[in-house]
C-alpha cells in the first residue's frame, strides 16, 4: 500500500499491525449464519477441489478456527512482550476506524444476519477508502484497546465454533447460503450501462456439505485439552471419513448427494483423486495433530498403518520410500485398487512429515533462550519403545561435514537419527520403554563428542546449557550420545 491515496512511497508498519489487519477483516467476513469464513477472494483455501463452492456463497469452518488460534497468539505474544495497557502503537487511520467500528458492533452481540449485514458495511466502506492506496496518516490505539478487540473476536470465533458442532460431537465443515429473501436496490449510472439491478439479501437458506477431515484438522490444532482432543480423535475415528479396511482416513465423506456445483471433487469417483481418497497431505496433517495435541498412544497405533514406509509395497504400488498424492480409498468401486497410490501433483505431506520426524526426535521447543540471551538445549523425545532397535544394527549414513556415506554400529536398544544435518544423536534405552507416558524412560545423562578429539563432555539432566548449546547449534559437535531410564 502507498500513502496518499497511491501516489505517495510505499507504507511500512510492523508485524503486530498487519496481523491485527487480517484479523479485523477475517471477522468481518463472517457468514451470515454466524459460523464459517465466506470464500470472497472465489478460493476454497486448502481444499482447491471445493472451487465451485465461492460462487454459490460458500464458508469454511477451518478459517474460522485459524482466526481463534491467531487472535490467541497475538494475546500470548502481548503477554509475553509485557506490554502495559496504557501504553500505545501507531495504526494508519484506515484499519483503525475499522477496528473501532467492529469492537462497537462484536460488544453488541448482534444476531449472526445483523452482524453480517454491518460488518460487511465496515468492511467495504474500509476497502472503499483503501483502493487506491491509503493517506498515510496514523491514529494511536492503546494496548488495552487492541487486547479487547481480539478478545470480542475470540468470543465470536468461540460462539461460531459452537455453532459449527452437531448433536453428535462432529464439526460441520463447510457451507452454502442460498439467498431466499431479498430486496431490490437500483443503481442509476453515468455511462454504460446506465441501470444496473443490485439486491440486498434478507434471508439466507444454510445447506451443510458432508464431513472433511479438514475441519477436524483445525479442531486438533487449538485443542489444548488432551481429553478433549482425544473426544475429537474417537470421534474422527468413529465416523465415515475412517476407511476401516485400509484403517486410514479419507479426505472426506461421501459427497454423491451433493450438488456437481460445489466444484470439480464431484466429477472424481468414489474413492479416487479429491473425491472421499485418502489424500495423505491432509492424513499426515491429522498425524501431526494427534502427536502436537499429546495423544502419543493413538499416535503410535495409526503411525504403522498411515505412514508410507509402513505400507505393503505390493498393495502399495510403488516404492515405500516415495510418498503420492492420493491412495485409493475402499469407497472405490474397483476393489484392486483399493491402497494403491497415485501421482497426480506434487504431495505437501513431506513437509508435516517432517514436522512429525522433528516432534518425535526432539521435542517442540528444543532450542530455547533465557533473559540473559544464553542458549540452551532440552530433548524431549516422544518415542514408542518398540522403535529401539533389539540387537546390533549397522546403518549407512550420511556424514554432511565429511560429504560421504558413512557406516555407524549402534548397539542393541537404541535409536539413532542425523540431526542439523551433521550430528549423529543416539538414545540408549535399556529396558526399551516408551519415552511418553506415566512409566516412561527419561534422559538421565547426555555426551557430547567432538570431532577434533578433545575429551567428550558429559552432562546431567536432559538440559544442555550454554556454551555446549551453542556447540552444537554451530555443528561443532558431531554426535551426541543420550542414556535413558526410569
Amino acid at each position: 500500500m502507498r500513502i496518499k491515496q497511491g501516489e505517495g512511497p510505499v507504507y511500512y508498519t510492523n508485524a503486530l499491525v498487519k496481523l491485527l489487519c487480517l484479523s479485523a477483516t477475517k471477522i468481518a467476513t463472517l457468514d451470515p449464519s454466524g459460523i464459517g469464513i465466506e470464500m470472497e477472494a472465489d478460493k476454497p483455501n486448502w481444499y482447491d477441489a471445493l472451487n465451485g463452492l465461492p460462487g454459490l456463497l460458500g464458508s469454511s469452518i477451518c478459517e474460522t478456527f485459524e482466526l481463534k488460534r491467531l487472535c490467541l497468539f497475538l494475546l500470548e505474544a502481548l503477554d509475553r512482550l509485557g506490554v502495559e495497557g496504557a501504553g500505545k502503537i501507531q495504526i494508519f487511520e484506515e484499519l483503525a476506524g475499522l477496528i473501532a467500528g467492529l469492537n462497537s458492533l462484536l460488544a453488541v452481540q448482534a444476531d449472526p444476519l445483523s452482524f453480517w449485514m454491518k460488518s460487511n458495511e465496515l468492511k467495504e466502506d474500509y476497502r472503499h477508502r483503501i483502493r487506491l492506496g491509503i493517506t498515510g496518516e496514523e491514529t494511536p490505539i492503546s494496548f488495552a484497546e487492541i487486547k479487547r478487540f481480539l478478545h470480542l473476536v475470540l468470543e465470536k470465533t468461540n460462539q461460531a465454533i459452537r455453532l459449527a458442532k452437531d448433536q453428535e460431537g462432529f464439526y460441520k465443515t463447510y457451507f452454502i447460503h442460498e439467498v431466499t429473501e431479498y430486496e431490490r436496490i437500483d443503481r442509476l449510472l453515468k455511462k454504460p450501462p446506465l441501470h444496473r439491478l443490485s439486491v440486498r439479501p434478507l434471508k439466507f437458506k444454510i445447506q451443510v456439505l458432508p464431513i472433511f477431515l479438514e475441519g477436524f484438522v483445525h479442531a486438533l490444532r487449538l485443542e489444548r485439552n488432551p481429553e478433549e482432543a482425544k473426544k475429537l480423535y474417537e470421534r474422527v475415528r468413529k465416523s465415515l471419513l475412517y476407511d476401516r479396511p485400509l484403517k486410514m482416513y479419507r479426505v472426506n465423506a461421501d459427497l454423491s448427494a451433493s450438488s456437481e456445483e460445489i466444484g470439480r471433487t464431484r466429477i472424481f469417483p468414489r474413492g479416487w483423486l479429491e473425491n472421499e481418497s485418502i489424500w495423505i497431505h491432509m492424513e499426515y496433517k491429522f498425524l501431526l495433530e494427534l502427536l502436537r495435541a499429546g495423544l502419543y498412544e493413538e499416535f503410535y497405533r495409526e503411525m504403522p498403518n498411515v505412514l508410507i514406509p509402513f505400507l505393503n509395497p505390493q498393495r502399495y504400488g510403488r516404492s515405500i520410500l516415495e510418498n503420492s498424492s492420493f491412495i485409493v480409498s475402499s469407497a472405490h468401486e474397483d476393489p484392486t485398487l483399493h491402497g494403491r497410490g497415485f501421482v497426480a501433483r506434487l504431495s505437501g505431506s513431506t513437509a508435516e512429515f517432517l514436522h512429525i520426524w522433528l516432534l518425535m526426535n526432539v521435542g517442540p521447543h528444543p532450542f530455547e533462550g533465557n533473559h540473559n540471551k544464553d542458549l540452551s538445549l532440552t530433548f524431549r523425545p516422544a518415542l514408542a519403545g518398540w522403535l529401539f532397535t533389539q540387537k546390533e544394527t549397522r546403518v549407512d549414513y550420511f556424514n554432511k561435514r565429511k560429504g560421504k556415506w558413512q557406516k555407524l554400529n549402534l548397539p542393541a536398544k537404541t535409536y539413532a537419527f542425523n540431526w542439523l544435518g551433521s550430528i549423529v544423536v543416539v538414545y540408549h534405552n535399556p529396558k526399551r520403554l516408551d519415552t511418553f507416558g506415566l512409566r516412561k524412560a527419561e534422559i538421565k545423562r547426555i555426551l557430547l563428542s567432538y570431532p577434533d578429539g578433545r575429551k567428550p563432555i558429559g552432562i546431567n539432566g536432559p538440559s544442555i546449557c550454554a556454551p555446549y548449546a551453542q556447540h552444537i547449534r554451530a555443528q561443532d559437535v558431531h554426535r551426541i550420545d543420550i542414556f535413558l531410564a526410569a
